[in-house]
């Protein structure tokens, strides 16, 4: 599995550990420069009542922390856009076409656009806002040399992200097998997200439950030969 330049795109701290941490933390250890793009803060998260301010400070260096369990140094976070109401902001298109003209990723890792009935945490609007700006940034405008003409004068020249994995997404057609240590490195971020999480064992539990089930789906693809788990996605790929 071999991709140079990864841009992980999510609308809270914690929704790339939780749903993709294993496979970033395979990606990083195979060599990717991995970079991640968090449009808020997750002011409206947490089971105790802290206030929006200090929720977003304290998440923020949560993520970061965390982030940094799986091999990932660079994570961005946007301005402007609210937790909760991530639909309802205006310019989340132009800021993704932005990043990916900037970070010129080989693989985007993101939000799935569309209602999932089987997870509920899949469904949060913001999640669905976030994957469906990606699906608008990634086709055509990130490539685009007539669209986002400001970009060009920021010399954020048109980049083709070749493909977009969607986690979350009701009909995955995509696994990635991951080894104990991205296992390990996962929980160890998930770890770090104390504010949202507040039986973190059984938290811990579930994620590895799930690592489990899904590596079976993977075997008839050439797994690593450490494969102890596996995380599923939908893969859109842009070309060929």
């Amino acid at each position: 599995m071999r991709y140079r330049r990864v841009l992980g795109i999510y609308a809270h701290p914690d929704d790339a550990d939780v749903g993709a941490g294993a496979t970033i933390a395979r990606l990083a250890r195979d060599g990717a420069d991995v970079k991640l793009l968090i449009v808020t803060r997750g002011e409206a998260g947490g089971f105790q009542q802290q206030g929006p301010e200090r929720m977003a400070r304290v998440r923020q260096a949560e993520q970061e922390r965390a982030a940094a369990e799986l091999g990932v140094r660079d994570v961005a976070f946007l301005e402007g856009f609210s937790d909760g109401h991530v639909r309802e902001g205006e310019g989340l298109v132009g800021h993704i076409v932005a990043s990916i003209r900037r970070h010129r990723p080989d693989l985007i890792v993101t939000m799935s656009p569309e209602y999932n009935f089987a997870s509920t945490a899949a469904n949060h609007p913001d999640h669905r806002a976030v994957g469906r700006a990606v699906v608008e940034a990634a086709y055509p405008a990130a490539g685009n040399p007539f669209d986002y003409r400001e970009l060009l004068e920021q010399g954020l020249e048109p980049h083709h992200p070749p493909e977009v994995w969607f986690q979350g997404h009701r009909d995955n057609n995509h696994v990635v097998a991951v080894a104990a240590v991205d296992v390990e490195r996962k929980i160890a971020a998930v770890r770090h997200h104390v504010s949202q999480f507040q039986d973190m064992g059984a938290m811990e539990d579930h994620l590895r439950r799930q690592l489990s089930r899904t590596l079976p789906e993977h075997a008839r693809a050439q797994d690593p030969a450490d494969a102890v788990g596996a995380e599923a996605f939908f893969r859109w790929v842009l070309e060929g």
